[in-house]
């Protein structure tokens, strides 16, 4: 369906899009915010999943193809399920085990990672205090239902602590992206979109190399960043930039 959805944009005559992308935006602000050693070191590695495989379940998962897609598989979704206050029994469904080996996989991941661990507990019981979180743009969201209702209402207001701290400083730092960009390109440059940690501009075809290039700008201005840009005619089937007439 998202495919489906994606290729009925299409670019205007005469123009071509160009998306820009913000890798792995939220865990990098996680591991920022958070400063753990580990969990940024993992980062820099290029492959923050397949690092924290590593970490978690030794560099012998690097002797065997399908061993290693499937740990790596099983810590990306460990990676954000357990940052953003999964349980066992959900994290056991993502990774299609025993509640018992989801809890395992938990207490590794938090002995991996003890400072982001330390971070998120501190988030959590700041709110608590205090009734509200703010991100690292000082924006603040009040969250009464920290000590209001049931326990259900409680649990997911808990889990809502780090989720808005994170999600609201990346779409903040993507908002801060896109103003840049905005200055720097050709006003005849628009910006068609925003997806979630990805900026969508429509450019005159005459402009798309300079434009693509402009976007190397961003690296400079935004190094915790990076971005992937690819171009195409149509949303759902955009592909890097190689210097080549787009179809």
């Amino acid at each position: 369906m998202a495919n489906t959805l994606r290729s009925c944009i299409v670019a205007e005559q005469g123009y071509t899009l160009i998306s820009a992308d913000a890798s792995q935006i939220e865990l990098r602000v996680l591991a920022i915010m958070s400063k753990d050693p580990n969990m940024i070191a993992d980062l820099k590695t290029g492959d923050l999943h397949l690092a924290t495989a590593i970490r978690m379940f030794g560099e012998g998962i690097l002797e065997d193809e399908a061993l290693k897609k499937k740990k790596r598989y099983d810590a990306k979704q460990g990676n954000f399920a357990l940052v953003y206050g999964a349980d066992a029994f959900k994290l056991s469904q993502m990774l299609e085990c025993s509640v018992e080996e989801a809890e395992e996989f938990m207490a590794e991941h938090r002995a991996k990672y003890p400072v982001l661990y330390q971070y998120m507990d501190r988030v959590k019981a700041d709110a608590k205090r205090d009734g509200f979180v703010v991100n690292l743009f000082k924006r603040i969201r009040p969250i009464p239902e920290l000590n209001e209702g049931s326990w259900k209402v409680r649990e997911k207001a808990e889990r809502e602590c780090v989720n808005t701290v994170i999600q609201g400083t990346a779409v903040d730092i993507v908002k801060l992206m896109m103003l840049y960009m905005r200055h720097i390109l050709d006003t005849r440059v628009r910006l068609v979109l925003q997806v979630h940690d990805e900026m969508v501009w429509e450019c005159p075809d005459e402009l798309l190399e300079q434009s693509v290039l402009a976007h190397e700008e961003l690296r400079l201005a935004f190094p915790d960043y990076p971005v992937e840009v690819k171009v195409g005619k149509v949303y759902g089937e955009m592909k890097a930039y190689n210097g080549q007439k787009q179809p």
